[in-house]
C-alpha cells in the first residue's frame, strides 16, 4: 500500500512555492534587484573560490602527509631523518620507561607503532582544513555584506537620473512643457533617454502653441462677423421693420449669436490662461467674491436661486481679471445648473496660510464630478436641457485659470445631488 503524501507536498507545492519567491522578487525596487544579482554574483564566485582552495589545500595535505608516513617508516642511521616524539606516549621495546628526557628513534617507533603516525597526520589534515573552511565562510560573509553595500551605491548613482525621468513625467502637465531635464554625466543610455524626452518636450511644447494660436486667432476672427450678424438683427428689430410673423425667428437667431459670442469669449478667456500670467499683484478674493455675487443676484433671482455669500478677507497673487472670471463662471454654472427653489453657497477662507474658495449648490444629482472639467463636457441629460444650457467651458476655463495660478480645483457631487467645488491657492 503507497505512503500517503502529506499535505502540500509534490512538484506542485514546490512550482507554487518557486511561483510565489519569484513574485516577490519581481515586486522588489530596480535598485533592490540590481543589489541582490550583485551579491549573489559576488558570493558565488566567492563560494566556488573557496571550493576550489578548499580542494587543493586538502590534495596538498593528503600528499604531504603521505610522504611523511613513507619517510617515517623507512629505516635509517641518519640522525637528521630521526622523527622524534615525547617518551611518554612511546613505551620502550622491552616494556621498561625510559629514561626522562630520552626519546625512542624514529625509526624503531615507525617499525611498531606506525598506526598511531596516521591518527596523527589525519588529526593534522582534518584541524587544517577545518580552520581553513571556518576562517574562509567568515571571511567571505563579511566580504558579501560589503559587495551587497557596494552594489546598493553603486546601483543608485545611475538610477537617480532615472528617478528624475519618472518624476519629471509624473508631474508634467500642458502648462510647463517648457521645463526640461537637462540630464548630467556620461554619455550612457540614462543620458541617452533623458535628451530624447527633452527633445520630446519640445515637440509637445510647439504643437501645443499652435495650437493656442490657432484657437486665439480664429476666435478673434470669428467675433467680427457674429458683430456683424448681430447688427442685421437688432437694427431691423429695433426700427420695428420686422414681420410680426418672423419675429421668433429673429429672436431665435440672436440668441444664437449670442451662445456663439458667449463659446468664443470662453475659448478667448481659455487660450489667455493657458499662456500663463504676464503680471501679477495681491488681490482679495473676498472682494471678488462680493462684485461678482452681486452681479449675479439678478439671474439667482430669475432662476428662484437663494444666493449665500459667506467670506472673511482673503489675498491671493495672481491677476485680477482672471480671478475674477473665476469667481464668475463658478457661480454662473452654481446658478444655472441648479433645482427648483434651490440655493448656492459662496464661502472664501483663508486655512494654514492659504487662500479657499469653495462654491457649493443644490441641483440634480452628478455622475463623475471631475469630467465636468473636461472642455465641451455638459454632464448627463438633466443639465444638457436646461433654459440657458451653458458651452461646456465654464469649468474647464475654472481649472485653466487655477492652474495658471498654482491653484488646485477640483469638485465633488454631493450625496443629496448638486456640486461642491474648490480652488484651493498657493501661500503667498
Amino acid at each position: 500500500m503507497p505512503a500517503a503524501t502529506a499535505p502540500g507536498a509534490g512538484p506542485g507545492a514546490a512550482h507554487r512555492t518557486a511561483r510565489r519567491w519569484l513574485g516577490r522578487f519581481t515586486g522588489l525596487t530596480l535598485r533592490t534587484k540590481l543589489a541582490l544579482v550583485y551579491t549573489g554574483v559576488f558570493a558565488l564566485g566567492g563560494a566556488l573560490l573557496l571550493a576550489a582552495n578548499y580542494a587543493m589545500v586538502s590534495a596538498s595535505l593528503e600528499l604531504r602527509g603521505v610522504e611523511l608516513s613513507m619517510t617515517a617508516a623507512l629505516p635509517t642511521d641518519d640522525p637528521a631523518r630521526t622523527l622524534v616524539v615525547p617518551a611518554p606516549t612511546v613505551p620502550a621495546p622491552t616494556g621498561e620507561r625510559a629514561p626522562a628526557g630520552e626519546s625512542a628513534p624514529a625509526t624503531d617507533w615507525a617499525a611498531t607503532e606506525a598506526e598511531p603516525l596516521a591518527l596523527l597526520v589525519d588529526d593534522y589534515q582534518t584541524g587544517v582544513l577545518s580552520d581553513l573552511l571556518v576562517n574562509s565562510a567568515l571571511i567571505l560573509a563579511g566580504v558579501t555584506l560589503l559587495a551587497a553595500l557596494a552594489g546598493w551605491v553603486i546601483a543608485g548613482g545611475p538610477l537617480r537620473r532615472l528617478h528624475r525621468v519618472t518624476d519629471a513625467a509624473r508631474t508634467l502637465s500642458e502648462h510647463d512643457l517648457h521645463s526640461r531635464l537637462d540630464l548630467r554625466g556620461p554619455e550612457d543610455e540614462f543620458r541617452e533617454l533623458g535628451d530624447t524626452f527633452d527633445g520630446m518636450l519640445s515637440r509637445l511644447e510647439r504643437a501645443f502653441d499652435s495650437q493656442r494660436r490657432f484657437v486665439s486667432n480664429a476666435s478673434h476672427e470669428l467675433r467680427t462677423p457674429l458683430s456683424v450678424q448681430r447688427a442685421a438683427l437688432e437694427v431691423p428689430l429695433a426700427q420695428d421693420r420686422v414681420p410680426e410673423d418672423l419675429w421668433p425667428a429673429f429672436r431665435r437667431a440672436l440668441d444664437s449669436v449670442a451662445r456663439s459670442e458667449a463659446l468664443i469669449s470662453g475659448l478667448l478667456l481659455l487660450a489667455r490662461s493657458d499662456r500663463g500670467l504676464a503680471r501679477t499683484e495681491v488681490v482679495d478674493l473676498a472682494a471678488v467674491a462680493v462684485n461678482v455675487v452681486g452681479q449675479q443676484a439678478g439671474a439667482a433671482e430669475e432662476e428662484g436661486v437663494d444666493l449665500r455669500l459667506d467670506v472673511e478677507p482673503a489675498p491671493a497673487d495672481g491677476d485680477p481679471v482672471l480671478l475674477e472670471h473665476l469667481v464668475r463662471n463658478l457661480v454662473e454654472n452654481a446658478v444655472r445648473y441648479n433645482a427648483d427653489d434651490g440655493w448656492v453657497e459662496v464661502r472664501v477662507r483663508t486655512a494654514a496660510g492659504r487662500t479657499v474658495l469653495r462654491v457649493t449648490n443644490s441641483g440634480p444629482e452628478v455622475g463623475d464630478a471631475e469630467e465636468l472639467f473636461e472642455p465641451f463636457h455638459r454632464g448627463d441629460a438633466v443639465r444638457l436641457h436646461r433654459r440657458r444650457p451653458g458651452s461646456g467651458l465654464g469649468l474647464s476655463i475654472v481649472r485653466s485659470i487655477a492652474t495658471a495660478h498654482g491653484a488646485r480645483a477640483t469638485a465633488r457631487a454631493r450625496p443629496d445631488g448638486g456640486l461642491v467645488v474648490t480652488v484651493g491657492f498657493p501661500e503667498l
